[in-house]
C-alpha cells in the first residue's frame, strides 16, 4: 500500500543484470497502457500503488547473507541499515535487491520465483 517514508524491500537471485529489469520493470501495451510485470504480479502488488520513479533495484557480482552489504548504496541507507540490521538475520545468500520507496507492503506473499519479502520499513 502507498505509505509516504516507508520502503519495502525484497532479496532474490537472479543471473544476469538484463533479467531484474525484465522482471521488475512495468510493459506498455501496443495501446500504450501500462502492463503490470512478473515481480508485481508475482507479489500480487496493485501497479498504482507505486511510483516507477521510486523502485531500485540492483544485481550483483557475489552473493550474500549481509544485510548491510546488500543494501549498500541504496537511497537513505544510513537510516535503513541500522533499522533493519538489528532485526533481520538473513538465512540464505542473495545477489539482487528490489526496493519500493513510499510504499509498505502488507506482506501477503513473502515468496515467489527467485524472490523473498524481507521487510518494510520506516526510512523518515
Amino acid at each position: 500500500m502507498e505509505k509516504q517514508g516507508w520502503v519495502s524491500i525484497w532479496l532474490g537471485n537472479i543471473k544476469e543484470e538484463d533479467s531484474i529489469r525484465e522482471y521488475v520493470d512495468l510493459m506498455y501495451d501496443e495501446d500504450g497502457e501500462s502492463v503490470p510485470s512478473e515481480f508485481f504480479v508475482d507479489f500480487n502488488i496493485d501497479m498504482d500503488e507505486t511510483d516507477e520513479d521510486t523502485i531500485e533495484k540492483a544485481v550483483y557480482k557475489n552473493s550474500s547473507s549481509d544485510i548491510s552489504t546488500l543494501l549498500d548504496g541504496c537511497s537513505y541507507e544510513e537510516i535503513i541499515i541500522p533499522k533493519i540490521k538489528k532485526s533481520i538475520d538473513l538465512k540464505k545468500s542473495y545477489n539482487a535487491v528490489i526496493l519500493i520507496y513510499n510504499f509498505e507492503y502488507n506482506n501477503k506473499i513473502t515468496s515467489a520465483g527467485a524472490f523473498d519479502f524481507i521487510t518494510a520499513t520506516n526510512y523518515e
